[in-house]
């Protein structure tokens, strides 16, 4: 007996020792883990760490975007408690994942996980290639049965090198954050904000790249799903994250309608929007150009043609009087800058609300007669000039304080009638708590969720009532990029939290918009402040910022804005320059690269007036000289490029740098950042022709090669070459 126990005991101890070097074989060797790849990009998962993306590298040059020691490395769950909604999230990822299998079916790689540790929660992630594409396609579901409620899903979780390559100084980040922008050296920048879609996030893609090689992370979602773009660091790692915003329900199987596509390129953030546009152009907001809209008199021809975008306070300085109705001096003053320009003026009012600049929705009459207002603006349309209308849309004002610059000379206090009309309406966060928001001089404004009755009545029927007073374009301000908060009540007509409602009931409002608008007057527009892709089709014109840089949207450590979405859309909706690219009586260098920036993006020129009094012959030379440049070239051959052309990726020119110092913000410090001395762009139309727009916008003459010319540019001198 005793011997057979001796006999056993070794036995067993090498049994157990075989298990164990099995187990370290499958969690270490090459051979236990699982690959996925395209001819661009290889994708490996790790059984042994229940299905985690381990690696994901650019096979032409060797480049690893993935971090193992980061986590999680495949998804996280966002689990929150009904009965205490303020507690913070309860997080999963595969790291907490109970009996994972990782198999390999065809051209597929599919991770089940039956449950998670303590909840009883199931998740399945599918990856897979298609012939004749670069791209790895991903799908998630979640089976919730765990009482909690499942608010946004984060997949694929990827963790990333801090840095990329030698150096993190040629790392950057596309990002989609309104008109466009990059972040260099992201992961050493200590808070880039994140942004939803629709919304601020005006496209669905980002891109972490450096000289070397990129990553491409992207949604191919055309119904509109809420969802949510940002980055995280922990420790050593940097993660692009993708948040899909879920409705919030308890008890059910969930799962993305889209594929979540991942990638590597070559290239900067040009050929990261190419690699977008190439899917977004066969989506439902692309079944028609800006020609073909314009053609079929979907657009009006006014925003098309050459005009001043010219932003002008109703309530202003008067000499030395504040807050004067400056209503009188409209039609002269759109007189001066026509003949200035010799081109019609489309005149933004703004501070031209009820009560002060931004409040709402209790903005009617206008500041001072009504109708005297309605005769001005009609006197402007039948000269040929048009107006338009910042409009507060889905907020409710609660309260300003007192503002004697600009006409208000006592507190003003809108709680009661909140009360009263609106509150019903109001958006409810996760905490079931109305969201309030602060905007201009911390004045607090209830936001309105787009699917109750109140809303049609503050934005639909607002701007009906501004098309009456004789505007002929009333702007949708605030709701950027045609975004809304979520809304997480449950009395409203909609589901609690994600999916598709907030954007096909925005989409709605603004279609039935345009249709009411336009029966009434074929040639009224409706306008977005920042684009958004999902509402191209509803939208004539979007307000631009590509000149911003250091301010908002634009802000931020190491921020540069770019033109992402000119670059994907352009022949597909036009824009105009924005709200606040000034011009001043004295030198500004950054007056004329804003003007130089407008110009080179497409944008139907944009102004807005340093001074009160302002006499628009006074604008100093260098301004005025690119100012009028804008519109000879609008005017002559590079309009059908400028308004139908499509961006195309093109070489940087050879020629000096100049600095320039940006304000962005009050106390705050200035930002320096180098441009090149003459900005330029190429475009190109259905036809194949190709045209190049250059702006200097140097302080002394530039002289420089381009398509095989030599040419030189005066401070503020615009041209357009065609090869």
């Amino acid at each position: 007996m005793k011997a057979g126990l001796r006999l056993v005991l070794p036995l067993i101890t090498l049994w157990a020792l075989c298990f164990s070097c099995v187990k370290t074989l499958a969690a270490d060797s090459p051979d236990s883990v699982i690959t996925l790849e395209t001819d661009t990009t290889r994708v490996r998962f790790d059984p042994a760490k229940n299905g985690a993306i381990v690696s994901l590298v650019d096979k032409a040059r060797g480049q690893e975007f993935v971090e193992a020691k980061g986590g999680p490395l495949l998804y996280e769950l966002q689990l929150f408690d009904p009965a205490n909604p303020s507690a913070p999230p309860v997080l999963l990822s595969e790291k907490d994942a109970l009996d994972a299998t990782v198999t390999k079916e065809g051209q597929s790689v599919v991770v089940k996980v039956p449950r998670h540790k303590n909840s009883p929660i199931g998740v399945e992630c599918r990856f897979r290639t298609e012939a004749g594409s670069s791209f790895i396609y991903a799908r998630i579901s979640v089976n919730n049965q765990s009482g909690s409620s499942l608010a946004g899903v984060q997949f694929p979780a990827l963790s990333c090198p801090r840095q990329l390559g030698s150096t993190a100084e040629d790392d950057f980040l596309a990002y989609p954050r309104c008109d466009g922008q990059l972040v260099q050296s992201p992961a050493s920048v200590e808070s880039i904000p994140d942004i939803q879609y629709p919304g601020p996030a005006s496209m669905q893609f980002i891109a972490l790249y450096d000289k070397d090689a990129g990553l491409y992370l992207a949604t191919q979602d055309s119904e509109g799903h809420t969802k949510r773009f940002g980055v995280g660091k922990r420790r050593e790692t940097f993660r692009p994250a993708l948040t899909h915003i879920t409705p919030l329900q308890d008890h059910t199987l969930w799962k993305t309608e889209y594929d979540t596509v991942l990638g590597t390129f070559h290239g900067d953030w040009q050929a990261a929007a190419d690699l977008y546009k190439s899917w977004a152009v066969h989506q439902p907001w692309c079944r028609q150009t800006a020609k073909e809209r314009l053609e079929s008199g979907d657009i009006p021809k006014w925003l098309t043609e050459p005009s001043l975008f010219l932003t002008y306070s109703l309530r202003g300085d008067q000499g030395k009087e504040k807050g004067v109705n400056r209503l009188p001096l409209v039609e002269s003053h759109v007189a001066d800058w026509r003949k200035m320009i010799n081109a019609p003026v489309t005149l933004i009012f703004t501070h031209w609300e009820k009560w002060a600049s931004w409040v709402g929705p209790d903005c009617f009459p206008p500041l001072g007669d009504e109708e005297a207002f309605r005769q001005v603006t009609s006197r402007l349309y039948e000269k040929g000039n048009h107006s338009m209308v910042f409009m507060p849309n889905l907020n409710w004002t609660l309260s300003k304080k007192a503002d004697p610059d600009q006409g208000l000379l006592k507190d003003l206090d809108l709680t009661a009638d909140y009360q009263k009309r609106g509150a019903a309406g109001t958006i409810l966060g996760l905490d079931g708590e109305p969201v309030i928001a602060r905007h201009v001089a911390s004045q607090p404004r209830a936001r309105i969720c787009p699917a109750t009755p109140i809303a049609r009545i503050v934005l639909f029927e607002a701007a009906l009532e501004c098309q009456r007073l004789g505007i002929d374009c009333v702007l949708a301000d605030t709701l950027v990029g045609g975004g809304v908060d979520i809304c997480y009540s449950s009395k409203h007509d909609h589901t609690p939290g994600g999916g598709t409602w907030a954007a096909k009931t925005v989409y709605d409002l603004f279609d039935d918009i345009r249709k009411v608008g336009k029966g009434r007057r074929p040639d009224f527009a409706f306008s977005t402040e920042e684009p958004g892709e999902f509402f191209i089709p509803v939208v004539d014109i979007y307000h631009a910022r590509d000149y911003t840089q250091g301010r908002w949207p634009r802000d931020g450590d190491k921020v540069i804005g770019v033109p992402l979405f000119t670059h994907v859309y352009h022949e597909f909706l036009p824009a105009y320059g924005g709200d606040t690219c000034q011009v001043w009586t004295r030198k500004n260098p950054v007056s004329v690269y804003g003007l130089g920036m407008n110009l080179v993006t497409g944008k139907v020129p944009g102004i807005t007036e340093s001074l009160s009094d302002f006499d628009p012959a006074s604008t100093e030379a260098v301004q005025s000289r690119l100012l009028r440049g804008s519109f000879d070239l609008w005017r002559g051959p590079a309009r059908e490029f400028l308004v139908f052309g499509r961006r195309v990726t093109q070489p940087p020119l050879d020629v000096p740098s100049v600095r320039f110092n940006f304000w962005t913000g009050q106390g705050q410090p200035t930002r320096e950042l180098d441009f090149p001395a003459v900005l330029h762009s190429t475009w190109r139309l259905p036809d194949g022709r190709t045209g190049t727009v250059l702006a200097c916008i140097a302080s002394e003459p530039v002289t420089f090669q381009v398509q095989g010319k030599t040419i030189t540019l005066q401070p503020g001198e615009a041209q357009f070459i065609m090869p």
